[in-house]
């Protein structure tokens, strides 16, 4: 069995959660393609992985290419999507907007990967914008009596490890199916 992981990352945390995701999937015919980089056809895989960052609550054009591209196709295979994004709270706004519905609809699984608010690697715009999403946390926290520091987004890397295991099984699945 095949199984595609198109993902598309700019600054590294999408990258990331697929590096571990590929660790958990060592053993499998596996191959991860950033679509910032490179162009992949998901015809000639049996099970299509999709993922993309969240940047400033939209997705990646390579990202929105690659599901407007083939989103027929991907109805038609097993599929799995996951989103990073830096805020938790927004997780399930994004997956709603974002996604196209008859994809999320379709696919057996789809998984939040945490997100990062780091300023590593980025422009001195986007770092300044971060930083305004940064303060706004903290002060949010102290408008709400808490005056500790508020925990900042970071991976799951316990989500990318239960997709791995939904895929182990998804690919099992369909294995038996085929020899039946």
């Amino acid at each position: 069995m095949k199984i595609l992981i198109a993902y598309a990352s700019k600054h590294g945390t999408t990258q990331k959660c697929v590096e571990r995701l590929m660790r958990n999937l060592q053993g499998m015919e596996v191959e991860a393609v950033n679509l910032e980089q490179a162009t992949v056809d998901p015809n000639i895989y049996d099970m299509v992985v999709f993922g993309a960052s969240v940047y400033f609550g939209k997705l990646r054009p390579a990202a929105r290419r690659f599901l407007t591209e083939y989103e027929a196709l991907l109805m038609q295979k097993p599929l799995a999507l996951f989103l990073c994004c830096g805020l938790t709270e927004e997780y399930e706004h994004y997956r709603q907007k974002l996604l196209p519905a008859a994809l999320r609809e379709n696919a057996f699984q789809t998984a939040f990967f945490g997100g990062s608010l780091s300023t590593e690697g980025l422009s001195f715009l986007e770092k300044l914008l971060v930083r305004s999403i940064r303060s706004s946390l903290y002060e949010e926290s102290i408008d709400n009596g808490d005056y500790t520091a508020p925990s900042l987004p970071g991976i799951l890397p316990e989500n990318i490890d239960k997709l791995a295991t939904y895929l182990r099984q998804e690919a099992i699945r369909l294995t038996d199916e085929s020899h039946k």
